[in-house]
């Protein structure tokens, strides 16, 4: 039985990757929200060969010129690949064949809070190092399965061969074109000189060493002479891109100020629009009242008055000088002194 190509192999995989993304995306209707363009991390700038760029999520895509690449995307290059990145603070990477990287984190704003953090699984690129490696060394980080590397503003190699590669033995690699690189192990850490290479393996149990030549398999890709033109002339405006790029954030953070701005002076006004609660009497006037318990209270007060009044009140005195009289008996009385004059004259 024939053993399968290794362009088989490799269309297995995309095909595989790009399977699974499908029927992740399956899995759910909707799909995610694209990143905003402020938390990318760079820009394909040229490519070559079969790529793939996976999402955190697992969902996959094969890049093409001009797409973005964001924080914690990986990128995978197959054999005869090559690929190159125009990172956000002017860094330049280039995959080699056979590669798999990982953006960790990149947050280029231009302060103090910038970052650069890529993780190396296997196999090679170049880093000519942007904003970050120089203003801010110490946030600029490659790391392998073995090691840290960080830079002091440097164009260097790093390289990573997993076990069963035939290339050279296991380990991780870093040549050094300019600049200065350091390598950090668990058993020591070395500083790299410009044109020098050095290689750890924890299975020697030893700190990094450096290397008296450059191993066979660093050797320039087929386009290196457009990569090294392109991140040149990048790395000759670094300031005045650090400033620009400062510029747009400024303005990014100033319309979302703005924005929260308008939504709370929306809210009181959103209130004043309502209807006050005072508005809604009529409404209250239509419905029938229930009688005030006031007026039953003060007539069963009166009622329960009037008895004990009545029994202290004086029973009339008898009718004489000073008495009270009647209407009736005081007509009575009249009638009879008439009668009594007429006889007089008479």
């Amino acid at each position: 039985m024939l053993a399968p190509s290794l362009d088989t192999v490799r269309f297995a995989l995309m095909l595989g990757a790009l399977t699974a993304s499908i029927a992740l995306g399956q899995e759910k209707p909707s799909p995610p929200s694209t990143p905003a363009v402020d938390s990318a991390a760079g820009t394909v700038d040229f490519m070559e060969g079969d790529s793939l760029v996976e999402a955190k999520d697992g969902r996959a895509r094969i890049p093409k010129v001009g797409d973005l690449v964001y924080a914690s995307e990986t990128i995978t290059t197959f054999g005869g690949a090559e690929l190159h990145l125009k990172m956000v603070d002017g860094a330049y990477l280039s995959l080699r064949e056979n590669t798999k990287i990982t953006v960790a984190e990149y947050v280029a704003n231009g302060d103090d809070n910038d970052r650069s953090i890529l993780d190396l699984a296997k196999g090679t690129f170049r880093s000519v190092t942007g904003w970050i490696g120089k203003y801010r060394r110490a946030a600029y980080q490659v790391r392998t399965p073995t090691v840290t590397i960080g830079v002091r503003g440097t164009d260097h190699e790093p390289t990573h061969l997993p076990v069963g590669d035939p290339r050279g033995e296991p380990g991780t690699y870093d040549k050094v074109n300019e600049g200065r690189t350091f390598l950090q192990s668990q058993f020591g850490t070395v500083e790299v000189p410009a044109n020098r290479a050095v290689f750890f393996s924890p299975e020697r149990r030893a700190p990094p060493r450096l290397l008296a030549s450059t191993p066979a398999f660093f050797k320039p890709a087929r386009n290196e002479q457009r990569f090294i033109e392109r991140s040149r002339e990048s790395a000759q405006s670094l300031a005045a891109q650090r400033e620009t790029r400062r510029d747009v954030v400024r303005k990014e953070r100033g319309r979302d100020g703005d924005k929260a701005g308008a939504k709370s002076e929306l809210r009181p006004a959103q209130k004043a629009q309502r209807p006050a609660k005072t508005e809604s009497a009529p409404h209250k006037a239509l419905q029938p009242q229930k009688p005030s318990a006031q007026p039953r209270i003060e007539k069963k007060a009166t009622a329960s008055r009037a008895p004990r009044e009545a029994g202290k009140a004086k029973p009339p005195a008898a009718f004489g000088k000073g008495a009270a009289r009647s209407p009736d008996r005081v007509e009575k009385k009249a009638r009879s002194l008439e009668r009594n004059e007429k006889k007089r004259q008479q």
